[in-house]
C-alpha cells in the first residue's frame, strides 16, 4: 500500500482539523449570525436543522426595528418544513406558535381570528407539551398564549371559546421557571405579557422579574440583547416612566 508523503499527510491533518472546527447551525444561532444559521440549518435537510433555522428566524424577526409580516412568514414556512421531517420534538412548535402569534398582532384581532390564528398556536402548543411535557419553552408558550387571549378577548369569553384563564397562564410560566429557573427570555416573556395584560396591578411582580433577569449570565447573542432589554425596561419603571415603558412593551410584543 502506497504512504501518503508528509506534505499530504499535513494537507489531510488541515482538512481533518477544519472539519472539526467548522460551526453548526445551532453554534451560528448562539454567537448571533442569524442570516448563517438558517442557511446552515436549511442545508442540513433535517428537522433538528431546520427548527434552529427557524429560532434563528425568530430571533432576527424580534429584534428588527419594526413589526415585519413576511420575516414572521419564513419562521413560520421553517418551522412548518422542520415539523413535516421532524414532529417528535417540541421546538419547531414553539416557533411556529411564536410566528403566528407575531402574526396576529400585525393583522389584528379580527383577520387572526377569521384565519383561526389562536387555534393554530394553540395546536402546536399542546403538541409540543404533548411531546415534551416539561419543556420550560412549550409551558411558557402555553403561559403566554393564556394571559395573551384573556387579554383581547377578555376573561368571560376567552374561557367560553377557547379554554383560556389568567390563572392558567400564570401556573403555566410557574411551572416553566421551575423546569428552568437560568431561562431569561421566559422570565422577560412573563414580564412582557403581565404588562401588556395590567401593568397597574403587576408592577411589583414584574419589576421582580425584570429584576431577576439581570443575575442570570446570557447563553447566547439573542439572550444577551434580551437582558439589556429588561434592565432598560426596569430603569424605566424606577424612572416613573411609565409611558416610555409601555411603548416599549407594545413594540415588544410586536404590536409597533
Amino acid at each position: 500500500m502506497r504512504r501518503l508523503g508528509p506534505a499530504c499527510l499535513l494537507a489531510v491533518f488541515l482538512y481533518s482539523s477544519a472539519l472539526g472546527a467548522e460551526q453548526t447551525p445551532f453554534d451560528l444561532y448562539r454567537a448571533g449570525k442569524y442570516e448563517e444559521a438558517i442557511a446552515a440549518g436549511e442545508a442540513t435537510k433535517t428537522g433538528n436543522g431546520l427548527a434552529v433555522a427557524a429560532r434563528a428566524a425568530f430571533a432576527e424577526a424580534n429584534l428588527s426595528d419594526k413589526p415585519c409580516l413576511p420575516c414572521l412568514k419564513r419562521v413560520e414556512d421553517l418551522a412548518r418544513r422542520s415539523i413535516a421531517l421532524d414532529s417528535a420534538h417540541p421546538e419547531a412548535f414553539i416557533y411556529l406558535a411564536a410566528a403566528v402569534g407575531f402574526e396576529a398582532r400585525i393583522i389584528g384581532n379580527v383577520r387572526a381570528q377569521f384565519a383561526r390564528i389562536p387555534e393554530t398556536a394553540k395546536a402546536a402548543i399542546d403538541h409540543a407539551l404533548d411531546v415534551a411535557p416539561n419543556d420550560d419553552w412549550s409551558l411558557a408558550a402555553a403561559g403566554a398564549w393564556n394571559i395573551e387571549i384573556v387579554r383581547n378577548g377578555g376573561s368571560v369569553l376567552a374561557r367560553a371559546v377557547y379554554g383560556a384563564r389568567l390563572d392558567t397562564g400564570l401556573d403555566y410560566f410557574a411551572r416553566a421557571f421551575a423546569a428552568e429557573p437560568k431561562n431569561l427570555v421566559i422570565r422577560f416573556q412573563y414580564a412582557l405579557s403581565l404588562s401588556g395584560y395590567d401593568f397597574e396591578t403587576y408592577q411589583k411582580d414584574i419589576a421582580v422579574m425584570l429584576a431577576s433577569v439581570g443575575g442570570i449570565e446570557p447563553r447566547t447573542a439573542y439572550e444577551s440583547v434580551i437582558k439589556q432589554r429588561a434592565a432598560n425596561m426596569l430603569a424605566m419603571i424606577k424612572a416613573g416612566k411609565l409611558r416610555e415603558y409601555m411603548a416599549l412593551v407594545s413594540h415588544y410584543q410586536g404590536y409597533s
